[in-house]
């Protein structure tokens, strides 16, 4: 059984980290397997638990890890399989000198996106026995650049499928061998594609599964608002709709009558202000058990 994915978005500031870890410590208490991932370049998880976390998942309770995605690694990453796949594709390759421009193509913009992408890959091969994987957000830019990159690499790669066809059919460079009666189309570049579009199908598909839900965190105020408008209407171009609104730092009888109205298909999660701060996993679970109405939703 896949694990269920939450992702927590919104604008900088708002708490994405404080409800994420919260959220966490409520469903691994239930008890479910979980797993915190901070993809947020700030990493605030680290202070929220008063714990260092790296790439390698550490566990904070019996149910619960947290694991930090080092963007730079990823980066790196992706730019070596990148150049690896060029090279494999173009045998002649030494006319490129790709490894002289490595230096320069590792702040190409879209890597950022590129890199949490095979983070997010990553993270699912390795620990789909989880019953919960939940995904703390950068801020709004890169989380929804991250979120399109399915759809908008399908259609470049779709595009370029379409071009490379055509260059078979018109100029006959692709050659075809017999082996057994059957032919055996000898074009790297068109399989390569046909290997991405097949990817980037299954990442675009699981942002779209039923398992997969987006939590979109504001506070109640008029910046935040407008933004989380924002948000809303961005992802709906893609087909990704929020599931749950989750009101962060609430004063005692503080209305959310214009937030309720407005998000009127999404469940609402409320999340009152911590005067003192919230740090550290005892202070975490007493808030936790202190405000169990907040997380009935999750």
């Amino acid at each position: 059984m896949n694990p269920q994915l939450l992702f927590f978005i919104g604008k900088g500031g708002v708490g994405k980290s404080t409800t994420s870890a919260l959220t966490s410590i409520y469903l691994a208490s239930r008890p479910h397997k979980t797993l915190l991932v901070s993809m947020d370049p700030a990493h605030n998880q680290r202070d929220i638990f008063e714990q260092d976390f790296s790439e390698k998942p550490k566990r904070v309770s019996e149910t619960l890890m947290v694991k930090e995605v080092n963007t730079d690694f990823w980066i790196e990453k992706y730019l070596k399989e990148t150049t690896n796949q060029i090279k494999e594709t173009y045998k002649y390759e030494s006319a490129f000198n790709l490894q002289n421009y490595f230096n320069v193509l590792q702040f190409s913009p879209g890597l950022e996106e590129y890199a949490l992408l095979l983070a997010f890959e990553d993270t699912l091969k390795k620990y789909g026995d989880q019953d919960f994987i939940v995904f703390d957000m950068a801020p709004t830019a890169l989380t929804l650049r991250f979120f399109s990159l399915p759809f908008i690499t399908l259609i470049w790669l779709e595009e370029l499928l379409t071009l490379r066809s055509q260059i078979y059919k018109k100029k006959e460079i692709i050659s075809k061998i017999k082996i057994a009666g059957r032919e055996i189309e000898q074009d790297r570049v068109k399989a390569k594609l046909e290997s991405l579009i097949c990817n980037y199908e299954h990442l675009q598909q699981q942002f779209l599964s039923e398992t997969t839900k987006v939590n979109l965190v504001m506070n109640n105020d008029k910046l935040s608002f407008s933004e989380a408008y924002r948000i809303r209407q961005k992802l709906a171009d893609i087909s990704i709709a929020i599931d749950r609104i989750v009101i962060n730092k609430l004063q005692q009888d503080e209305s959310t009558a214009e937030i309720e109205k407005e998000f009127k298909e999404q469940k609402i999660g409320k999340f009152a202000l911590a005067p003192n701060g919230l740090s550290g996993y005892a202070v975490l679970t007493e808030y936790i058990e202190a405000n169990k109405k907040a997380f009935q939703e999750t």
